[in-house]
């Protein structure tokens, strides 16, 4: 129980090592020549609510997992809107998919970030001592 919690705890802590393996586990056993990096980056967008809480959590100890929720509450409302506005009717396939995919780049380059104001602050902490 203790390697499955850890090799899950790795998981959530690298979620890019997750869309890596999503992708070429996708492209080798699957047929259809789908798009297989947005299959992945489907994947790895539920990965990284998890995965950026947890990390902030770690190198600074408090929980932003409902603060996350929210802003990703409001990005859904404020696409769903521009999309009523623009269009006479939504269809909601295409815009579930607009939102997700933007949450993804939007967690993607917030756990960058995390990371690597975590790396600065360390290096920093390091030198000063």
């Amino acid at each position: 129980m203790a390697i499955l919690s850890f090799i899950l705890d790795i998981f959530v802590l690298c979620p890019f090592l997750i869309l890596g393996i999503l992708y070429l586990m996708l492209k080798k056993f699957t047929k259809k020549s789908v798009n297989h990096f947005s299959k992945a980056a489907d994947i790895t967008t539920i990965i990284l609510f998890f995965s950026i809480p947890k990390t902030v959590k770690f190198f600074w100890s408090f929980d932003i997992g409902f603060t996350v929720l929210i802003i990703a509450i409001l990005i859904a409302i404020v696409f769903t809107v521009i999309e009523w506005r623009t269009k006479k009717e939504i269809e909601l396939m295409p815009l579930f998919r607009k939102i997700w995919r933007f949450l993804f780049l939007v967690l993607s380059c917030t756990y960058i970030a995390v990371l690597l104001t975590a790396i600065v602050q360390k290096i920093f902490i390091l030198l000063s001592v």
